[in-house]
């Protein structure tokens, strides 16, 4: 079974203990596949309700659902938890959250092709990464990890990511297809006779750097998202 991320975001300490604690103590089922980290990739995100539009918009790249916790008696809707934070009610929404995420990402792993949206290899089509991927798309694999972290960073052409990847063509189409079938892939149309590179869409708050702050910015992002620190 393939484990998922929770993490949160903005809480008070004691907050972010009862939250850890209760998901490590579900952890002991093994039908319960959630463990809580304190980096990203996240497949889920508790975050306070506190948290401005520009927060959140920024987080719904970061995870693939995002639970708010609010004050008591706040109504109760969809993806919110009410404080004093109950276990069987995170629970819940962590098991209706889990279905969610496979449903999405249940592409058979051996038939790519034939499932997902098929993937136009040209220069005049390129793309960015609406969100970051779950883990359980990434599944802890170094070269989807590289291709979402340049995808993240600027619109690319399939060939494109392939060169920068230092990875066969093959490879990215199939990826870019899953992304795709998940939900998480951008797709612009450079229109014809426009220059390489010019005015190409990104995601915003991530501006193309200099080559060679590119290639340093790429090392570290990897290695946050790996959860890895960066010197």
């Amino acid at each position: 079974m393939s484990v998922l991320r929770m993490g949160v975001y903005g809480l008070p300490a004691a907050e972010t203990a009862v939250i850890r604690t209760i998901v490590q103590l579900y952890a002991s089922d093994l039908s319960f596949p959630w463990t809580f980290v304190t980096a990203p990739p996240y497949d889920a995100l508790l975050v306070d309700e506190s948290a401005t539009a520009a927060e959140r918009a920024g987080f719904a790249r970061m995870a693939g659902a995002l639970l708010t916790l609010t004050r008591r008696n706040a109504g109760g809707h969809a993806h919110t938890l009410e404080r004093p934070i109950r276990a069987d009610r995170l629970q819940q929404w962590l098991k209706s959250t889990e279905r969610t995420l496979l449903a999405v990402q249940s592409v058979p792993s051996g038939e790519p092709e034939q499932m997902a949206p098929k993937i136009e290899v040209s220069e005049s089509v390129r793309f960015t990464l609406r969100r970051w991927p779950s883990a359980l798309l990434l599944r802890n694999d170094p070269e989807k990890v590289r291709m979402a972290s340049l995808l993240a960073r600027r619109a690319l052409s399939a060939t494109e990511l392939s060169d920068l990847g230092e990875l066969p063509l093959s490879r990215c189409v199939i990826f870019l297809q899953t992304l795709r079938s998940a939900g998480v892939l951008e797709l612009h149309v450079v229109p014809s006779g426009a220059l390489p590179h010019a005015d190409l869409p990104r995601i915003p708050g991530l501006p193309a750097p200099a080559r060679g702050a590119f290639a340093r910015g790429l090392i570290n992002g990897i290695r946050r998202h790996l959860g890895l620190a960066t010197p």
